[in-house]
């Protein structure tokens, strides 16, 4: 069963879209601004109204809200509340999840050492580095243990170092988890370091890479 399916999924500017990503798969989609990229990830987010279909895990997404898609979705923006510890920000992602507190706290503290940020954890937003900024947003994303990331350009501020070290290590552990992503970019270097597979998106349309 496809991780994610779209069956002639279309938003805005995109053309009907067939799409499937397997589980522990990384599809980059490779296009200029303007290419339809972050629509394309809202759609499978439910940020976008959508006609056709999306599945994720074989379920049909239709009606269903974007914080119930089992999703980890980092864009530039980030979003970490800056009134908010880095802690204090998973707390936040956690808190509808029904997990009793205790599990709360021990899923946590264990995402903030698979993320490499627990040593920063009761900092804010403002404090961190870029990277320590990354690392604690993708923390939030995973927190409630998504079945499918998505990456919208989340890395393209950084410089090329701390880029390219934030490349191998969220590589290495998307795959650790198995995690399917879902990668939009126009960087054919980025597609290459986290991507297992590549295809092209031009004028809303898919393409071969």
């Amino acid at each position: 069963m496809p991780e994610l399916k779209l069956v002639a999924a279309r938003a805005r500017t995109l053309a009907p879209i067939d799409l499937e990503l397997a589980r522990g798969e990384a599809l980059a989609v490779l296009g200029p601004s303007g290419a339809g990229k972050s629509t394309l990830l809202k759609l499978v987010a439910g940020l976008l109204p959508c006609r056709g279909r999306v599945m994720i895990g074989g379920r049909d997404m239709a009606g269903v809200p974007p914080h119930r898609r089992q999703l980890g979705y980092l864009s530039q923006e980030l979003h970490l509340f800056p009134h908010l510890s880095v802690r204090g920000n998973l707390a936040l992602a956690l808190r509808f999840s029904g997990l009793p507190r205790r599990d709360r706290a021990a899923r946590i503290e264990e995402t903030l050492a698979l993320c490499a940020i627990a040593h920063r954890a009761g900092r804010f937003p403002a404090t961190l580095s870029g990277g320590e900024r990354q690392r604690a947003a993708l923390a939030r994303a995973l927190v409630r243990q998504p079945r499918l990331l998505l990456f919208d350009e989340p890395f393209s501020a950084l410089d090329p170092g701390t880029r390219q070290r934030l490349w191998r290590d969220v590589g290495a552990l998307r795959e650790r988890l198995g995690l399917a992503a879902l990668i939009v970019t126009h960087d054919p270097a980025e597609a290459a370091a986290l991507a297992t597979r590549r295809i092209a998106l031009e004028a809303g349309r898919l393409r071969p890479a």
